[in-house]
């Protein structure tokens, strides 16, 4: 089996058996590593790997935008402001090889990474620790 077709099967794999809090998670790692992979090669003058590094993040923030619901909470509106923002900048990156965009973007996307790490660990140790049968008080 190719190495490419493994990675493959191993990450389809790896979504499917993840718990629903954590895919979120998996997501915005993947959108920051694509971010860090990115500015390593405009760095070094690697076109081809950054154009394919930004257009796997803009697909992932394109994602997470339709995945929101704004109307559900408070913050959703300015999120998608955030995530409107971000997929500005990293197409400003891909096009002009603006370097101060891409870190911008990985500078407002690391916080959030941060924060949804926490939230689903969070609910996944209430989740264990809630009686059997009992729903954990974030899960849906």
């Amino acid at each position: 089996m190719p190495a490419s077709r493994a990675r493959s099967t191993y990450l389809a794999n790896a979504v499917a058996g993840a718990p629903r809090e954590r895919l979120l998670t998996m997501l915005y790692d993947a959108l920051v590593n694509n971010i860090v992979v990115a500015e390593d090669a405009l760095e070094h003058k690697d076109f081809y790997t950054l154009n394919e590094r930004l257009l796997r993040a803009e697909e992932i923030v394109l994602v997470l935008r339709g995945s929101l619901k704004p109307e559900i909470w408070s913050g959703g509106p300015a999120l998608m402001s955030i995530y409107a923002y971000v997929y500005n900048l990293l197409v400003r990156g891909n096009v002009h090889k603006d370097a101060r965009a891409l870190a911008d973007a990985r500078k407002i996307l690391e916080p959030l990474q941060d924060a949804w790490h926490v939230a689903a660990d969070q609910v996944l140790a209430e989740r264990a620790a809630a009686p059997q049968g009992a729903p954990a008080a974030l899960s849906a």
